[in-house]
């Protein structure tokens, strides 16, 4: 039997990376409906210049995509032929802005899957014939991965408290009854 190496390029958007940072939770739920085996994530300079300028360290941003994905993470700068492919780009896609622009034009050049929850920047991208990743709307059912048993037993709980609430008002009380502190006495 054969096993098949896909290998994958990833470019976080600034976004991305610090929801990963701030709740590894995001990364474990990424890692959950795409492979990041032998994968490459690429953290470009622009993306670095944003994190920095609210307040983040690159370094650790990285070393937590690392533990929560499982992938390799490389910083990439942005090449003025990047920049002038950014300016193109910006021209042409309504929805881009300085900065998305330089992070799109480093997923073309690197040819790898943008990861961003910027709806703009994931329509710019789409446009340009990139592809692209947003994790607020993967939806979980067209991968083939259904609710987890966690989960299941998360929703019945919820349910449980909902229709006991609902009986009790049907056995307690008769339509347009409300509760009154006297009937307590």
């Amino acid at each position: 039997m054969v096993n098949r190496v896909n290998e994958h390029n990833y470019t976080l958007d600034t976004c991305v990376g610090i929801k990963i940072c701030e709740n590894p939770n995001v990364g474990n739920l990424l890692s959950c409906r795409i492979s990041f085996e032998n994968s490459t994530i690429h953290i470009s300079s622009q993306t670095v210049l944003e994190a920095a300028r609210l307040g983040y360290d690159m370094e650790s941003v990285s070393q937590q995509i690392k533990e929560t994905t499982g992938a390799t993470t490389v910083f990439g700068n942005v090449t003025s032929d990047m920049s002038r492919d950014a300016s193109y780009l910006e021209s042409k896609c309504p929805t881009l802005h300085d900065g998305d622009d330089k992070i799109l034009a480093y997923a073309r050049a690197t040819d790898s899957v943008l990861v961003t929850c910027d709806k703009g920047l994931a329509e710019a991208a789409v446009l340009s014939g990139t592809n692209v990743v947003n994790p607020d709307i993967l939806p979980c059912e067209e991968l083939g991965i259904g609710k987890s048993k966690m989960q299941k037993i998360v929703d019945r709980a919820i349910r449980k408290p909902l229709a006991a609430k609902q009986k009790m008002r049907k056995l307690a009380l008769r339509p347009g009854q409300k509760i009154v502190w006297r009937s307590f006495q």
